[in-house]
């Protein structure tokens, strides 16, 4: 779990947030990303195809708001300051990331970050931050970052 520590760590001062700021996760699972920036105060929610990794992530973080769903059903319409999708391998679908980055970019409204995506998967993340508007794309290793 420490690596989920770094990790929020990394994307919160890159992002520049603090505490009180709105986190959430798409395919957040258990919720382990997101409950660092919980325990400091950030107010934290995700979604996830898997009820059983979403009522984990409720019961750890009961002030947290969480759902049930997958990726593609991402609601662009209830805002977010920040808007987190881990990427896998499993996910390099173009046509399914041009459509979640979409819904993403229109969610936040302050950043979106895409976390450990494969380098193969760079080239469609970065078209499809484009084609969503992103004017600035910020890429660490594999992670990109956008402000909206």
């Amino acid at each position: 779990m420490s690596d989920f520590f770094a990790l929020a760590e990394h994307v919160a001062e890159t992002l520049d947030i603090g505490p009180g700021t709105r986190v959430f996760e798409v395919e957040c699972g258990d919720g382990a990303f997101l409950l660092p920036l919980y325990q400091n105060g950030y107010v934290v929610g995700g979604m996830d195809a898997d009820a059983a990794a979403v009522a984990a992530a409720s019961a750890a973080m009961p002030e947290g708001t969480f759902s049930v769903g997958p990726a593609s059903a991402l609601d662009p319409a209830a805002p977010w300051d920040v808007v987190v999708y881990r990427v896998s391998a499993a996910s390099a679908d173009p046509d399914f990331i041009r459509g979640l980055v979409a819904r993403m970019f229109a969610k936040a409204t302050h950043a979106l970050a895409l976390l450990d995506a494969p380098e193969e998967a760079h080239r469609t993340l970065v078209r499809a931050l484009a084609e969503a508007g992103a004017q600035a794309i910020q890429v660490q290793g594999p992670h990109l970052f956008v402000r909206v």
